[in-house]
């Protein structure tokens, strides 16, 4: 009885609060306003940041700032080679606020020692203490407050309002598309879900003709070199258009005046509690619901993946790099969790996230089973044409006698007395948004510091062996200014 008051009672909350769908910018016919060239060069570098709330958008922006300190052999910072950040969840909080407020690109990012600059140091410090405060619990009082209950599109408005006071401010898509064609900033390629068909909705100021790679010409030059029929049934063709990202442009919605916050904050959505948004364009009679951007691939990486893939079919690159900087909540935890649970689920006692988990697990499972496989085939370009290296915030290795243990960490309880209790410290930090404590603020940051400082090896030397093979002259087009 008491089940049925409360559940009840919520519904009638939600119900006063229903809001209405909201009315996007129709695009004007032609090209987009904010549009800007994918750059030429012989290798392309690429950043996809994680979902995972606060824990997320903290190991970012700690993984942007150790990617910035390493020196590549031109001398400039590998982190301003770096052409694109695609990233989903709290990933979108920590990649927009570094394309929006990072220093203009005629500031060095390290100065001729090899150390960062000062306006950098700056810089880094603030970004980290912007996008690791607690962002939940304003978003929960101003729902409150404001009398929205718990609808979760209400919850969206809260988030884009919270996001908007605090880290972006009314900034555009159009205004981080500036920063981008003047050279000051990398590219942004925020990733949300479409719950109308289930495909990646990817708010950027591109046409999804950029990562329109023909997976299928490759394939069949692969089986036609080896004598193997290279028919393809018509249903593979449909079905590989399904995992193709769409864009704003191909339903004319205006993507460049949205607002930077409003885009984070369908990406950082978390159904039931936060989201989906819904949306219409004037003159289109259908209603789109955008959602959580980590669902089914939670590094951020295939829609980059893609794009780079399509610019080296149609050679306008030689090589590429991505760099997936992933602190995905770890499946295995929840293994752990249920292997020691004795109750049955019940009503309240469900983990409803452990659904999601378990396909997201499956899929990343194919999806790099697919990847390899066909990279070893030789229908995909190999390991050093193209390379994904996947950087985790569980994989930070720690000294044996916790020398190296963050100062917040050091008193804590139950107490952390080996790499191995560090390690399960890491994997059980919650996503949510906010950090709770001073040790997982501290832990998260020297994390990222420590895989990009295990894997810089491997990345500069696959840099290294794209200059010891480029072409005596680099094709870089030059920045185009927008309206």
């Amino acid at each position: 009885m008491l089940v049925a008051v409360t559940m009840a009672f919520a519904l009638l909350l939600a119900g006063c609060a229903s809001p209405r769908a909201f009315q996007t910018q129709r695009a004007l016919p032609g090209p987009l306003a904010c549009a800007v060239p994918i750059p030429q060069r012989d290798v392309l570098i690429g950043v996809a940041m994680s979902g995972g709330g606060s824990r997320a958008a903290l190991f970012g922006a700690a993984s942007l700032e150790a990617l910035g300190s390493v020196q590549a052999g031109n001398g400039k910072s590998l982190l301003e080679q770096v052409a694109y950040l695609s990233s989903v969840s709290g990933g979108s909080i920590a990649a927009s606020y570094y394309v929006l407020k990072k220093p203009a690109g005629a500031v060095a990012m390290l100065a001729p020692d090899g150390k960062m600059t000062a306006a950098y140091r700056t810089f880094f410090d603030e970004y980290r203490a912007a996008v690791g405060q607690s962002i939940g619990p304003s978003v929960l009082w101003r729902q409150i407050s404001r009398f929205r209950w718990f609808n979760p599109a209400s919850g969206a408005r809260s988030m884009y309002e919270i996001l908007r006071e605090r880290l972006l401010g009314d900034a555009t898509v159009m205004d981080i598309s500036r920063r981008e064609a003047n050279g000051d900033s990398p590219g942004l390629i925020i990733n949300t879900t479409l719950y109308n068909n289930g495909r990646r909705f990817a708010l950027t100021n591109h046409p999804s003709e950029s990562f329109q790679y023909n997976f299928f010409a490759d394939l069949e030059t692969s089986l036609a070199g080896r004598g193997k029929d290279a028919s393809i049934p018509p249903a593979l063709l449909d079905r590989w258009q399904t995992l193709l990202p769409m864009t704003p442009h191909e339903i004319r919605f205006d993507v460049c005046r949205t607002p930077l916050a409003a885009a984070v904050s369908a990406s950082a959505s978390f159904p039931p509690v936060i989201g989906p948004i819904t949306f219409q364009v004037p003159g289109d009679p259908t209603f789109w619901h955008a959602g959580d951007g980590g669902l089914y691939e939670n590094q951020g990486a295939e829609t980059i993946l893609f794009m780079f893939l399509k610019q080296l079919q149609t050679k306008n690159a030689r090589r590429a790099l991505i760099l997936a900087f992933d602190s995905s909540f770890p499946f295995a935890v929840g293994d752990i969790r249920l292997n020691r649970r004795a109750q049955p689920f019940g009503l309240f006692s469900f983990d409803f996230s452990r659904i999601p988990s378990i396909m997201e697990e499956r899929a990343t499972t194919y999806r790099a089973l697919f990847f390899r496989t066909l990279q070893m085939q030789g229908v995909f370009p190999d390991d050093r044409t193209i390379r994904v290296m996947s950087l985790r915030h569980i994989d930070a290795v720690w000294q044996p006698d916790l020398s190296d243990l963050p100062a917040a960490c050091r008193n804590e309880t139950p107490a952390l007395r080996s790499p191995a209790a560090v390690r399960q410290r890491l994997a059980e930090v919650p996503t949510l948004l906010r950090i709770k404590s001073e040790c997982d603020s501290q832990l998260l940051t020297l994390a990222a510091a420590k895989v990009v400082a295990q894997n810089s090896h491997s990345i500069l030397e696959f840099l290294n062996d794209a200059a010891a093979t480029a072409p005596t002259t680099s094709i870089v087009k030059p920045a185009v200014p927008l309206p």
